[in-house]
């Protein structure tokens, strides 16, 4: 690895001549061009006949998209009342929504669209690569390598053979960091207009790509560079104002039951600060933990191992992981600033961390590829000439060092065993064939037995809507709290007999645990409010008993 600016030094026998000059210039314009191939080919080859909307934010990108394409607006088209969609931000949904003009044939477009995932992170792999030579400071090699265990690899597999939006996200997230770090180091106006403007377009793809605007301003604040700080944030302001002024108007056409599902996550996340104290944004931050923990004892292999084991792995991986952020900060303070910020709200933030701490996988492969070179940088032989210290104590720093190394290179060992894992085992398919499995005898039942007309509430709501056309709506909300305590059957059922009150719904149909909750409070007692009309083999179908007003 490289400290340097630009490229590393040439190893023994690749200078020199002309022959070895262009032998490295040819290999530096077709190492981009493998790492994209070889990214795509994984990506398709992992693609499955699996229908969109079995992972929820896809069903929702796939409504907005076809919403776009139609020229219905920006609509969640699935809800009675088709009210304005304000949940995610429009880039990728308007992506999606040009491939549908192209293709307009659903479900036959489907394909389009996960294909387009496999490019979009074909290109990701390809920004990662050179961002690492070019900004953060690895060798080729090293960079290739990071390259294909952090992009290349499982996690992102998941996300991008599914309609999510994370691959488009990574594509935008590394031009604008490297826009960053460029204003940084000239404190020109230009540069901070155009890295402003790269963070707000980011922002507009997934809502935390906002903090590298932020991350950038106050270094540019610290070193003093008050009109390059004032032009990047105000750059960013005029790129993110439509949106929330969308926002703002919008908001509250989804009913409050909804929000989280379908509503601003912003009001939905200070809406359970406010019902619950800021007791509970700790204890989310103490489970979230736990959770990352967990998850670091799977990305390297050792979650079946002793717990001794398990704790000095997540030792070490921390260790490499803060030693790396910490180099990486003071060649690209901006990025360092940056990653420091996002996981400090992912750790807050009330959902499961593994989905948005792979959303910036590639950053965090530099980061531990700078912790490893940070080690290997320290290698006490290498001023042997020159080095005060005492033999005994430079062969006990170069033990040291190499048990370090070897510790880093068990846990890349695991971390490929678990990708290994996660190939073999197929955990897309296993996560996209449980839903669908068991969402499809429920559309069967909808097609042959369902007017066009007809309300649904069901816990496939999104899915259902795509494949019957039927309006649909959840069977009950997704709330901040069930991230600590799962949602009791009373509070399920107390919010479909809300549900039922606000939508004059045609079948209740309940095929998960909160669904079946829900469902048998309103089925029980002297007046039920909702029967049984039919049993398909992955749930039941009711309707209500009661008249209601509906809207």
């Amino acid at each position: 690895m490289s400290d340097g600016e630009g490229a590393p030094p040439l190893l023994p026998g690749e200078g020199g001549g002309s022959a070895g000059a262009t032998a490295a210039a040819a290999s530096s314009r077709l190492t981009p061009l493998a790492l994209a191939a070889l990214t795509m080919v994984c990506v398709i080859l992992s693609i499955g006949p699996w229908p969109v909307g079995v992972f929820q934010d896809d069903g929702i990108y796939m409504v907005l998209a076809k919403s776009l394409a139609t020229g219905e607006g920006y609509r969640f088209l699935q809800m009675p009342g088709v009210p304005n969609a304000t949940h995610y931000p429009p880039l990728y949904p308007a992506f999606l929504a040009l491939l549908w003009k192209l293709w307009p044939q659903f479900p036959q477009n489907v394909v389009l669209f996960k294909f387009a995932n496999a490019a979009l992170l074909s290109l990701a792999a390809v920004g990662t690569f050179r961002f690492s030579r070019e900004f953060g400071g690895l060798s080729e090699r090293a960079a290739v390598l990071m390259t294909v265990a952090f992009v290349c690899c499982a996690p992102l597999m998941l996300l991008s053979v599914m309609v999510l939006s994370e691959p488009m996200f990574l594509v935008f997230l590394i031009p604008t960091i490297a826009a960053s770090e460029r204003a940084l180091r000239s404190g020109r106006p230009r540069d901070a207009v155009m890295a402003g403007a790269a963070a707000g377009i980011l922002s507009l793809v997934r809502s935390l790509g906002l903090l590298v605007a932020p991350a950038t301003i106050l270094v540019l604040l610290w070193r003093r560079r008050w009109s390059a700080a004032v032009c990047l944030g105000v750059a960013t302001a005029v790129v993110i104002a439509p949106w929330q002024f969308w926002v703002a108007h919008h908001a509250h056409e989804v009913p409050a039951i909804f929000v989280g599902k379908y509503g601003s996550y912003f009001g939905w996340w200070t809406q359970a600060i406010q019902s619950e104290g800021l007791g509970w944004v700790v204890r989310v931050a103490g489970h979230n933990l736990r959770m990352m923990t967990e998850q670091g004892w799977g990305s390297t292999s050792t979650e079946m191992l002793p717990l001794p084991v398990r704790l000095a792995a997540t030792l070490a991986a921390s260790s490499f992981f803060l030693g790396g952020l910490l180099r990486l900060s003071r060649r690209l303070p901006a990025t360092g600033l940056f990653i420091a910020m996002y996981f400090a709200m992912v750790v807050v933030w009330p959902f499961a961390p593994a989905r948005f701490t792979w959303g910036i996988w590639p950053l965090v492969g530099l980061c531990f590829a700078n912790g490893v070179g940070l080690v290997a940088d320290l290698a006490p032989g290498r001023q042997a000439g020159t080095d005060p210290v005492p033999a005994g104590r430079r062969r006990l720093a170069v033990l040291g060092q190499r048990a370090l190394l070897a510790t880093a290179s068990l846990l890349l060992f695991g971390y490929i065993s678990y990708n290994v894992k996660g190939v073999t085992r197929g955990w897309w398919t296993q996560l996209q064939q449980g839903v669908a499995d068991r969402a499809y005898p429920m559309a069967q039942w909808v097609q042959a037995n369902t007017k066009p007309t007809d309300v649904l509430a069901t816990d496939d709501d999104l899915l259902i809507y795509l494949y019957t056309g039927r309006q649909t709506i959840p069977t009950g909300p997704f709330t901040a709290q069930e991230h600590l305590l799962p949602q009791t059957p009373a509070f399920a059922a107390a919010s479909l007999r809300e549900i039922l009150r606000i939508y004059r719904v045609n079948y209740v149909m309940a095929s998960t645990r909160y669904g079946t909750y829900a469902a048998n409070g309103l089925v029980v007692g002297r007046q039920p409010e909702i029967r049984v009309v039919a049993v398909v083999k992955t749930g039941a179908i009711y309707t209500p008993t009661l008249r209601r007003a509906g809207s």
